[in-house]
Parts: C-alpha cells; structure tokens; sequence
C-alpha cells in the first residue's frame, strides 16, 4: 500500500533533497546532444516490462557499443544478456527508430540523430504527441517519461502500472489498470495533477516520491 497523504508527504520531506538532485539531472539533460538523449529514449523503451536497473544498464551498454553498428540480433542478444522482457521487439523497435530519427529533413542533410529538432520547447504537448504517434515501443507514458528524462516534463504525469494501481489505493480512480487511450490518459494526468496540488508536491517531483515508496529507491 502506498499509504495515505501524510505518508506521501513525510516521504518527500525525508527524501527532499535526493529527488530535487535527480530532477536537477534531468534539466540539465536539456542541453545534452542528440547521442545522449536516445540513450534515454533507449531506456523508456525497455522499461516496459522489465526492472528499471536493467533496462538503464542495458541501455548503457548499447551506447557504448553503438548500435549503428550491431545487426538486430546482436541487439537482441545483449538485451537478452540484460534480461530485458521482449528483446526481438524492442531491439527492432530500437533500431528503427534509430533510422527514422537519423533520416535527412530539408534543414539538416545529414544521416545523423536528431532528436533535439523534434523538441518544441514553446509545445511540448504537440511534442509528447509527436512521439508517442512516432516513437515505435513507447506510448503516452512513454513519451511523458522520456520528456520528462530530458528535462521537458514539468507539466506530466507518467502513469505507468506501479502509479495508476496507487492512484487507485488512494482513491483517486475506479480502475487500478493504467490508461490505453490518449483520452484515459490524460483524464488520469488531471486526477495526479489535482492530488499533487492538494498535497503541494510538484507532479515532477511526485512520480518520484511515488514510485520510490513503491520500490525503495529514487531512481528514472
């Protein structure tokens, strides 16, 4: 069980300063290259079913040895190595995304990433849009919590499972299922947002308080 508003609340306050320190890595992630924000979309990818440390040390691994020059199957293997859930998938997912995301546009030429074009700071809805309809392997809580990685999610909630069946422990939905339509979605974002304001913690910083009573660390 989550526990109630005043455990949420005596969390964060125990906890303050580590989570403003991670959300501090995600902001300066804004000015980070093209290389090091797929790194992070390479995460949220394989975060879906799997333990969010293998996936990071996984993801880790495939930067340093630069997927470019794996075929599928290389990728599937490391990912199996990392005991990452659907490696086939989710190495083809990450490979064609990786293509799409380097295809020449009118304003750049190059066969190179580019992912920081895609980023429309004045927009950032239209461009959570962008990749969850985009991005192969992710969806709204993916494209939330990969925003939000960068340093773009200050007005997201990430509503993946551990979070919709808390939401559900504390009253705030019917359902503990997370959201599969854009409309759910968003309709549960406005329930976390209302919370988060009632108990005066950030939707930021609240997906972090959340999730870190839930697992016992504070962590992406």
């Amino acid at each position: 069980m989550v526990g109630n508003k005043e455990d949420i609340k005596e969390h964060f306050k125990e906890n303050r300063k580590e989570i403003e320190n991670r959300l501090e890595e995600f902001r300066e992630l804004r000015e980070s290259p093209n290389k090091r924000k797929f790194n992070e979309l390479v995460f949220v990818i394989l975060t879906s079913q799997t333990e969010a440390q293998k996936a990071w040390e996984a993801s880790k691994k495939l930067k340093e040895q630069k997927i470019d020059q794996k075929q599928t199957s290389q990728v599937t293997n490391l990912l199996e190595r990392c005991e990452v859930s659907y490696p086939e998938s989710k190495a083809e997912y990450i490979k064609e995304n990786k293509s799409m995301l380097s295809q020449p546009t009118l304003t750049d030429s190059k066969h190179s990433l580019k992912i920081n074009s895609r980023i429309d700071e004045e927009d950032l809805e239209k461009t959570r849009r962008w990749f969850a309809e985009n991005i192969k392997g992710i969806s709204w809580k993916g494209s939330s919590h990969f925003l939000r990685n960068i340093g773009y999610g200050n007005g997201f909630a990430i509503i993946s499972s551990h979070i919709s069946s808390q939401m559900y422990e504390l009253g705030l939905t019917k359902n503990p299922n997370p959201p599969d339509t854009y409309r759910r979605y968003v309709n549960q974002e406005q329930k976390l947002k209302e919370f988060s304001e009632d108990i005066g913690i950030d939707i930021k910083a609240l997906d972090l308080v959340l999730w870190s009573m839930r697992t016992g660390e504070i962590f992406k």
